[in-house]
């Protein structure tokens, strides 16, 4: 299958913002001669660096981003759609587009979508697991750290593609629409980036569902209130997964667990497996399970193939991930846990005495229901980050009754969880911060390394 022209109207394109999906995106369109106008607002100390990365061709603008005589702008998901360039777009009616968008545009193979606000690269990596164990060769890409743009340059003959999507793609994204679409959950996230606009983030994370067709397949979460009326919005078939008594009754093709056992029926077939079986844990990790699996049934997979490639998945580093463990303290990387919500699936898989360790970029996220799960096995709280004066007012409010240790570093927090927890004789020190990690690293992964790095070497 040959790449072909994503922007066949326009010669001349302007790339706003040079991280990864900003070079992916002026090499796709090199491929296809266009004049590229790329810019960042990183000053001239970069230009070297920058240059070495993008086709000779392409003329660099540092500093500020340009249109110049662009007909149409591939933007950064960085940047928010008020910002006053993109404005200016607008009101010159110049299209504006993500590099997913234009990446989706390049091929006409079929792609399976993960969209929602957590669980997304666990959906992701999973799915692309079951279907390459199951012989449909294909590769992840987009949100999960490799631009799609790339993808498509590099494996123009891949069955499909696996794609985890992200709010910040999708506002730019008219044209994406899967042929396979799983919908994880929605939850409050990216507050900030979205004004405090709720609806906007939820119409945006479900933009592709309008343009999909009826031979297309939308795998939706029943135990989502939200995603639960999404039928509305869509033409293609539906499949739900979720908690047994969630399933709707008229549901033909669906997934549910029951806490037990994960039964799945398709095309008239019902199979039924223990939950248990799976190295797998936690309520959280059931639902990505059944999403994936059901878009490996869609895409004509074997049930025993796909169960037996289930086992040998290996979840991504970050995700309530075993480091090490010291005189009976199990240390768990939880780094990805990047807002409240996903700080709550933690605490529901890991019910043991626990030091959790929380904080980091204030998003203006409700703590309510996080901090009330925090009674049950939480003995104590080591709190990092700007999140901290909110957190602990916060906690106050609610008369939760637990110690809480403000920590300047995260190593100092784990150092000091660590006495805490064979003081207090708790089983668990977690690093699940509920929070963005740019006010002190430079993403979560770095985060969570210094997390491992610092319990390795505690005695």
């Amino acid at each position: 299958m040959s790449v072909k022209d994503p922007l066949p109207q326009h010669e001349v394109v302007a790339v706003f913002g040079l991280g990864g999906s900003g070079i992916a995106a002026t090499q796709l369109l090199s491929h296809f001669g266009k004049k590229i106008l790329a810019s960042d607002i990183s000053d001239e100390s970069r230009r070297s660096e920058l240059s070495a990365k993008l086709p000779a061709e392409v003329e660099l603008c540092l500093g500020h981003n340009e249109i110049g005589e662009a007909t149409v702008i591939v933007t950064s998901p960085g940047l928010e759609p008020t910002t006053p360039i993109l404005i200016e777009a607008q009101n010159r009616h110049i299209p504006v587009i993500a590099e997913l968008d234009l990446a989706f545009r390049t091929t006409d193979i079929p792609m399976v979508a993960i969209t929602g606000t957590d669980g997304k690269t666990t959906t992701t990596t999973l799915t692309s697991h079951l279907l390459n164990s199951c012989g449909i060769v294909n590769h992840t890409g987009g949100n999960v750290g490799i631009p799609l743009a790339s993808v498509v340059m590099d494996h123009p003959d891949d069955a499909c593609y696996v794609v985890e999507t992200s709010a910040f793609q999708l506002v730019f994204c008219p044209e994406f629409s899967p042929h396979i679409l799983i919908a994880t959950n929605i939850a409050e996230d990216h507050s900030e980036y979205f004004k405090g606009d709720w609806n906007k983030y939820v119409e945006t994370k479900r933009r592709s569902l309008a343009l999909m067709k009826g031979s297309d397949i939308a795998i939706l979460n029943a135990s989502d209130p939200e995603i639960r009326q999404w039928t509305k919005y869509t033409k293609a078939q539906i499949f739900w997964y979720g908690m047994k008594s969630d399933i709707p009754e008229e549901a033909v093709n669906y997934a549910g667990f029951d806490g037990v056992t994960l039964e799945f029926v398709f095309d008239g077939e019902n199979h039924k497996v223990l939950f248990s079986d799976f190295h797998l844990k936690g309520l959280h990790n059931a639902m990505n399970m059944m999403g994936a699996i059901l878009a490996a049934l869609a895409m004509g997979c074997h049930f025993d193939e796909i169960i037996q490639a289930v086992h040998t998945y290996q979840l991504p580093a970050h995700r309530i991930q075993m480091i090490c463990e010291h005189q009976g303290v199990a240390f768990i990387d939880d780094s990805k846990a990047t807002n409240p919500h996903a700080g709550i699936a933690a605490l529901e898989t890991i019910q043991i005495p626990t030091v959790l360790i929380v904080g980091g970029v204030d998003k203006g996220l409700s703590l309510t229901q996080w901090l009330e799960k925090m009674r049950h096995h939480v003995k104590h709280l080591m709190v990092i980050g700007e999140l901290g004066d909110r957190f602990c007012r916060e906690a106050d409010e609610l008369q939760l009754d637990i110690p809480r240790h403000r920590c300047n570093t995260l190593q100092d927090a784990v150092k000091e969880g660590y006495r805490l927890a064979l003081e207090s004789g708790c089983q668990c020190v977690l690093l699940s911060p509920g929070c963005s990690s740019y006010d002190m690293f430079k993403s979560y992964t770095q985060r969570g390394d210094v997390f491992a790095q610092t319990a390795r070497t505690l005695e």
